[in-house]
């Protein structure tokens, strides 16, 4: 055990950028649709976010995962969000990655996982555009200025050419100064707004990500050709936009049919899994097809993973803290056929 790394926020900061995240997503995705993951749904502890007692407001999930291919690792990630944080000037998501040796089980790094799953959710709604959303997608609507918000904002950058990303926020302030910022960090013009309405009309792309049960994004605001992707464990959309779509693409059936924005309408029987055109890790793995036009609306439920996490932090830890460079590299080249 006194082989173990601990390994900090900052210094996960200085080696995982957005590209990376990306490529480390785009791969995982690839393996699980090649069937060379293992990932159990997460199971959740209530402590009062949903639930009477008891009354703390939060909430905790545990997600683990074997990812297969050259990263080769398991893993766990233990994450929390509690309602409140906010006003106690603490981040709403929190959280920590145990890495282990898949044959032994022998714990490799503990390291912390807050900045991962910001980055990774980010990261995961840019691989979703990547394969969703219409080759010249240049409007983007964010609803949520938060920390995982900015990492859609990073993500975008990579995969569209953006003439105008727009952002709204429950909160005015905080849309101003994330447009202030995120506008200054990434060289575009990026506009506040007060309506989540006046901030989707006419965009290519919509992407939610909040802590809202709460209709975000109503069907009449979303045009012919938009991708709209609900990242997250909360209900966001206008029940509409899921049951017309002309596609509903998921990241697990196993995690969308019990939680997130699908839960209530697979509850009510108004969506089954026959309703589910792909899985993301299925069209990453080219078993399925992605866009197919540009008229198609597109909706994407993306909760989010034990897997990327393990992945990516697997795929940083060994790249970053083990000495094995190649990693990474080796594994996007695999999972893209080269």
């Amino acid at each position: 055990m006194e082989n173990i790394k601990l390994i900090t926020q900052d210094e996960i900061k200085k080696v995982l950028d957005m590209k990376t995240a990306m490529e480390a997503v785009d791969m995982v995705y690839a393996e699980q649709g090649s069937g060379r993951v293992l990932m159990p749904a997460k199971i959740t502890l209530d402590t009062g976010e949903t639930n009477d007692w008891p009354p703390y407001g939060g909430s905790y999930n545990a997600m683990p995962a074997y990812v297969g291919g050259d990263v080769d690792i398991s893993g766990i990630k233990w994450v929390w969000g509690f309602n409140d944080n906010r006003a106690k000037g603490l981040p709403y998501i929190g959280g920590i990655i145990i890495l282990n040796e898949p044959r032994t089980g022998e714990v490799l790094a503990v390291m912390d996982g807050s900045y991962i799953t910001d980055v990774r959710t980010g990261a995961s709604a840019g691989v979703a555009v990547k394969y969703l959303a219409k080759k010249d997608s240049s409007v983007a609507a964010v609803i949520g200025a938060g920390a995982q918000g900015r990492m859609v904002a990073r993500a975008l950058k990579e995969v569209c050419s953006l003439t105008e990303l727009r952002i709204a926020d429950l909160y005015p302030e905080s849309a101003e100064k994330y447009a202030r910022e995120m506008g200054e960090e990434l060289g575009l013009a990026v506009r506040p707004f007060q309506s989540n309405e006046e901030a989707c009309l006419g965009a290519d792309v919509i992407v939610t990500c909040t802590t809202a049960h709460a209709v975000l994004v109503r069907r009449e605001w979303v045009k012919k050709g938009c991708t709209v992707i609900s990242l997250g464990s909360f209900p966001e959309l206008d029940e509409r936009i899921p049951e017309e779509c002309d596609m509903l693409v998921v990241d697990s059936w196993a995690q969308n049919s019990h939680r997130g924005e699908l839960k209530i309408l697979v509850h009510e029987g108004k969506i089954t899994d026959g309703d589910v055109d792909a899985e993301l890790p299925e069209i990453a793995a080219g078993k399925k097809p992605g866009r197919q036009s540009d008229d198609q609306i597109i909706c994407a439920c993306i909760i989010g993973m034990g897997s990327t996490d393990i992945g990516t932090a697997g795929a940083l830890y060994r790249k970053a803290f083990a000495g094995d460079d190649s990693v990474l590299t080796c594994s996007l080249r695999k999972s893209r056929g080269k």
